[in-house]
């Protein structure tokens, strides 16, 4: 059969997926039974009234279980009520079957599999009306018999010299079997909720100490390039003294200064000496120190100066920051609640900012996000960000960015606006609750595909990230732009609303629609097999 489209978030879902398979396979195996069922009753005749009876509960049961089984095909048409129908209509059969052959026969063991199948469900109600229903029924009807109240009606009865005694103890033992049918089932359940939730937790941290182990190293990289002086350490431009390297990056690097005279301390960004000879990032550069003073909030790191056409070298001088970005608190583990939620509106807010000045920052990302040791975020480096009036002058037909946390049309090279911002900010969310950037791949073609046409792993599967979250998350890791909210006031008030399990039902049909669209890619512990 094909892939089942169960919606797979927890254990319990999980188990449910293999139920739909195993209660397929069972009846499967109901219909053989039931063809040999009325085989039996021509080949070796019995009773008439119980042979009739069996025949028309099996007729009802073969015609009501190909009824069923379609709803089995999937969780979208699975009813339990329609299981729990099937299963009393079939321990009915049975235990006419057991009358029909004899109520201390072997017969009863094949009732006694049926509940070791049907109480592995997860309505626990159900699991003990069914072992109550098949054990009673046996247990009334052979008490009948032991008392001498009836006969045995079955064409293999017990023999009437039988001692009392003897027929207690074999129902006795047919009663355990009973018994140990169902607790077998229900703890079979048991132990394989824990096993795939240990599993689960497993993956999860796996996939944490990954991206920790990802960020580590690139913050390795990163650390063995600063600290030291630099070629322009000493150097004065404007009026401004460089100190120490502060950090380097492919287009730039970024003194510690302060102001000649005064001593206030500031950040000043060169392009690097190699690529001053090319127009092209000669003009980037100098579109950052235009973007950077076109956005005013306090979430955007504030220019203090800037370099004039007569100046040796471009620069850009900015409020020097103190405090950790977010790639760093990340590696003490995830974000989650309240500072997440001031991360989101905060970010958000420089985003609309942003894009009120006709800006697209295109690099959002953990280390571009700093918070200050006075508890504000701000967001950096708008070294790549589109301006406008110059959109699509420099990268025309690149992807620009960094592929993880790139929108699908950024990583196909088309002309973005600030919704691929949006997309960027709700990838830093999934980071922030997962533990785990959205998209690994052995190499950028692959990790591009997948931004382009996959969706990332399911939230839930990776931490415990709440329904009404995981909504959220599909509306803003949308694949189409115009899926995704509009602004960031929009996608904050939605994390918010989400947190508090608030979330509108348009937005709720919203994510529903998107998932059925492009669904979450499942952890393989987790996945259903083809059978």
């Amino acid at each position: 059969m094909e892939r089942s489209a169960t919606t797979l978030t927890s254990a319990a879902d999980a188990l449910r997926d293999e139920e739909l398979e195993r209660m397929r396979t069972f009846v499967r195996m109901g219909w053989i039974v039931a063809a040999g069922v009325a085989l039996a009753i021509v080949a070796v005749p019995g009773d008439p009234r119980i042979a009739a009876a069996l025949l028309v509960g099996v007729a009802v049961a073969v015609a009501g279980s190909a009824w069923i089984y379609r709803g089995l095909a999937g969780a979208a048409r699975y009813r339990v009520q329609s299981l729990h129908a099937l299963a009393f209509v079939a321990i009915g059969c049975g235990q006419l079957g057991t009358l029909y052959v004899g109520t201390f026969s072997a017969a009863p063991l094949i009732v006694a599999l049926g509940v070791l199948v049907f109480c592995r469900t997860e309505h626990r109600p159900s699991a003990i009306a069914v072992y109550v229903l098949a054990a009673g029924s046996h247990a009334v009807s052979a008490g009948l018999i032991i008392a001498g109240a009836i006969d045995d009606p079955g064409f293999y009865p017990v023999r009437r010299d039988c001692s009392i005694e003897a027929q207690i103890a074999g129902q006795l033992i047919l009663q355990q079997a009973y018994a140990i049918c169902f607790f077998l089932a229900r703890m079979t359940r048991k132990t394989s909720l824990r096993a795939i939730e240990h599993l689960q937790r497993a993956t999860r941290l796996a996939a944490q100490r990954d991206a920790q182990v990802a960020e580590l190293r690139s913050d390795l990289d990163r650390a063995l390039k600063i600290g030291g002086p630099g070629r322009f350490t000493g150097h004065v431009l404007g009026r401004w003294e460089l100190g120490a390297v502060l950090g380097r990056g492919a287009m730039g690097e970024v003194y510690e200064a302060r102001r000649a005279g005064t001593g206030e301390p500031a950040a000043v960004k060169l392009l690097r000496r190699e690529l001053l000879g090319d127009p092209r990032h000669v003009e980037r550069f100098l579109r950052e120190v235009r973007i950077a003073g076109a956005i005013d909030t306090p979430h955007v790191v504030r220019v203090l100066d800037a370099s004039t056409p007569h100046d040796p070298l471009p620069f850009l001088v900015m409020e020097r920051l103190r405090g950790r970005t977010l790639g760093e608190l990340l590696r003490a583990g995830p974000l989650t609640g309240a500072p997440l939620g001031q991360l989101v509106a905060e970010v958000g807010e420089a985003l609309d900012r942003a894009c009120g000045a006709g800006v697209v920052h295109r690099d959002l990302k953990p280390h571009n996000l700093f918070l200050t040791d006075a508890g504000t975020w701000k967001v950096l480096d708008f070294g790549v960000a589109l301006l406008g009036e110059t959109s699509g002058t420099l990268t025309r037909g690149a992807a620009i960015g960094t592929p993880s946390y790139m929108a699908p049309e950024q990583a196909r090279g088309e002309p973005v606006d600030h919704r691929a911002d949006l997309y960027a900010l709700g990838a830093v969310i999934y980071r922030c609750l997962t533990g785990r950037v959205p998209f690994v791949a052995r190499d950028t073609p692959a990790l591009l595909y997948a931004v382009v046409h996959i969706m990332p792993l399911r939230p839930s599967a990776l931490a415990p990230v709440p329904p009404q979250l995981e909504a959220f998350l599909q509306i803003a890791l949308a694949k189409a732009r115009e899926a995704r909210f509009e602004s960031g006031a929009e996608l904050a008030m939605a994390y918010r609303a989400a947190g508090q399990r608030t979330l509108p039902d348009l937005l709720v049909r919203r994510a529903r629609r998107l998932g059925q669209q492009h669904p979450w890619t499942e952890p393989e512990i987790v996945d259903h097999k083809a059978s």
